[in-house]
């Protein structure tokens, strides 16, 4: 059980790195490309809906799959896409490798719950619970960290690339 705590723990910090990763790397993909933030605000929103609709529809799926199989494969697509974002130049590339980001985000979230529900008895599900939930604060904390050192440094791609191979 412990095992299956910390893995859902780290990787759906991971899921953070990836999820949040584009918002830390904004400016220096501003001052690199010339992007406006009109443009930036159609990636922003192409990402939630994305995932919105990626939560929805995958957490029914989820309820019919093997939940370790469902996370991984998520977190696994959220860091391949979130590398070939890191690899592209163009709105349209960025859009589209934005978007299946978004749409693999909504594979984290129903694993967990399904493992969660399944692995901690009723009594005990709340603190466990609670303890899983400060995994995306903890992801959400180091991102800023890893992200603006990378891209202050190396360039907003090494940071988007680090992120996507980190997951």
């Amino acid at each position: 059980r412990i095992r299956v705590f910390y893995s859902m723990f780290v990787g759906y910090a991971f899921y953070y790195f990836t999820r949040k990763s584009f918002t830390f790397a904004m400016p220096t993909l501003m001052r690199d490309l010339g992007l406006d933030k009109s443009e930036l605000g159609i990636l922003g929103s192409v990402m939630a809906i994305t995932y919105g609709l990626s939560k929805f529809l995958n957490g029914i799926i989820g309820d019919r799959s093997n939940p370790r199989y469902f996370m991984a494969v998520g977190l696994i697509f959220t860091g391949i896409f979130n590398t070939f974002f890191g690899c592209s130049s163009t709105l349209l590339l960025f859009a589209l490798f934005w978007g299946l980001n978004g749409w693999f985000q909504g594979f984290g979230w129903p694993g967990c719950a399904r493992l969660l529900t399944h692995w901690y008895s009723h009594s005990e599900r709340g603190r466990w619970w609670s303890f899983w939930n400060t995994s995306h604060n903890i992801g959400g904390a180091l991102i800023p960290l890893v992200i603006g050192f990378c891209a202050e440094w190396y360039g907003w791609r090494s940071a988007m690339i680090l992120t996507g191979t980190i997951c």
